[in-house]
């Protein structure tokens, strides 16, 4: 089982891949920084991941361990004992 600071401790491990806060409500929202801004042309630049393995494992491992998951664009992953939001920052373009 994994506990939330398993969770934390992970997400924490994949860097400038993933921004993490933990919102009032309790819930940790995280955000996988995959968007790097805009050309001369206004065309979207993908950032690419340090550790692309690592971003893999961690979205595989949300779908495998958790109770159950909601959401269709943003996804929230549910656990015993909290709640795992993910994004991803292209979602804000």
């Amino acid at each position: 089982m994994i506990t939330r600071e398993m969770m934390i401790e992970m997400i924490e491990a994949l860097g400038n891949d993933a921004f993490m806060w933990e919102r009032s409500d309790g819930l940790i929202d995280v955000t996988i920084h995959d968007f790097e801004g805009f050309d001369d042309d206004w065309s979207e630049i993908m950032r690419d991941y340090d550790n692309p393995e690592a971003v893999s494992d961690f979205e595989e491992m949300l779908e495998e361990q958790c109770e159950s998951q909601e959401g269709d664009f943003y996804v929230t992953y549910h656990f015993d004992g909290f709640d795992v939001q993910l994004g991803y920052s292209s979602f804000d373009i």
